[in-house]
């Protein structure tokens, strides 16, 4: 299957905040965000604000996994899709749903709880983390972190960073 070259997906726990959202945008050249997350998609109040926050002129949808899965199916190549999701799990199931094919998927924000590991600055994963890494790495995605489109990638590639990795 041909690689999907009109999607990005980017793992950022805050979703559409402010001017980074708005940097990834233009840096991609997307004009269409997706908030692939089940709870906000389920909260009209958390949904409604995500569609606010979004840049002008920028087409905002919040699905849930399931809806982002289906749809992604039937997309017209003029869209250029900035995907915004929560943590690796939901990126593995997105994936695995759809049958999407992707090169790589960005790793953006992932802020510190109890349980997790710092793997870059602004990302730390737990062990259910690690393990959609680990298999989203397999199935031959790459991994890249980068906090903002400024800085450059680092480290390039993160494969050998997240196998060394033990919970």
């Amino acid at each position: 299957m041909e690689k999907n070259q009109s999607i990005i997906i980017r793992i950022d726990d805050r979703f559409i905040h402010g001017q980074v959202t708005a940097a990834w945008t233009k840096k991609f050249g997307a004009n269409a965000i997706w908030v692939v997350n089940d709870r906000i998609a389920s909260n009209p109040a958390l949904k409604q604000l995500q569609v606010m926050l979004a840049p002008p002129g920028i087409a905002v949808e919040v699905l849930k996994i399931e809806e982002a899965a289906t749809k992604i199916k039937n997309v017209n190549n003029t869209l250029k899709i900035l995907m915004l999701f929560e943590n690796p799990v939901d990126v593995l199931a997105f994936i695995e749903k759809s049958g999407v094919n992707v090169e790589w998927v960005l790793l953006g924000q992932m802020g510190y709880r109890a349980g997790r590991v710092k793997v870059e600055k602004t990302f730390d994963i737990g062990p259910e983390d690690h393990k959609a890494l680990l298999k989203l790495l397999d199935m031959g995605i790459k991994l890249y972190y980068q906090q903002l489109p400024d800085f450059p990638p680092k480290p390039l590639d993160m494969a050998e960073k997240i196998r060394s990795i033990k919970f």
